[in-house]
Parts: C-alpha cells; structure tokens; sequence
C-alpha cells in the first residue's frame, strides 16, 4: 500500500507571491493524483515542481546590482538604495566601498509604490487650484 500523506515542499525564502500560489496548488493536484492511485503520475509531478523550486531557489540568491534591482522592481535606483541603507534589505557587497549589491529574493522587502493610482479628474482640479493662484 503507498503512502497517501500529502508531501509538503519548501518554498525558497523570497518567493514570489503568484509562484508560492501556482506550487501550492500544483501540489493539492498532485495529492488528488496520489490519493485516486495514479502514484506514477504523482511522483512525476512531484520531480518537476521539485527541479521548478530548485531553479527558483537559485535564481533568488542570485546577487545584483543596483541598477538591475531597479529595473526588475520598477523603481528608481535610489528607492534600492534607500532600502538597503533603511536595513529593509541586506547589502551584499564584499566591499564596504564597493557598489551595493542585494540578493533578487529582498527585493519583496521593497514596498511597491505608495502612490495612488492616476486619477485625471483630481489632476485637473489640482491644476486649477494652482491656476488660481497665479
């Protein structure tokens, strides 16, 4: 008799939210295999999302730049480094004097933009405002 007990993986430190999702769910389809009998088609499964969250944990150490950080995020290089000196991510440089360097999995730890969204009616008012006085 096979063992049915579902098979927890564990997900890198630094995960994106929508990857955690898509191995969690990947998961409860491969419990549904194992526990209808498939074992073969579960242990396969299991293989690949194991492989997917290897090349994941990899890809999360990995060590960039400033400018590269900035660019995958969407944010300015100073956002990145205002982080890095706020301690909200580790600087990962060798170098006390060298460039800043961060690891691609902090960079979660950097707050999306806290502006609203673009609202066109608020931006004219607010440009009428500042017409009025001038």
């Amino acid at each position: 008799m096979s063992d049915s007990r579902p098979i927890a993986l564990d997900l890198p430190d630094g995960t994106p939210p929508w990857l955690a999702a898509f191995v969690l769910e990947a998961q409860r389809e491969t419990d549904t295999l194992r526990d209808n009998g498939a074992e073969q088609a579960a242990a396969a499964r299991l293989a690949l999302l194991k492989k997917l969250l290897t090349a994941a944990s990899a890809q999360m150490d990995e060590e960039i730049n400033i400018h590269e950080a900035a660019r995958e995020k969407g944010v300015c290089e100073e956002t990145i480094r205002r982080a890095v000196r706020d301690g909200r991510m580790p600087d990962r440089r060798a170098n006390p004097k060298g460039r800043h360097r961060v690891r691609r999995g902090d960079l979660n730890r950097v707050a999306d933009s806290p502006a609203p969204p673009y609202d066109p009616v608020t931006d004219a008012q607010g440009i009428a405002q500042l017409r009025r006085k001038l």
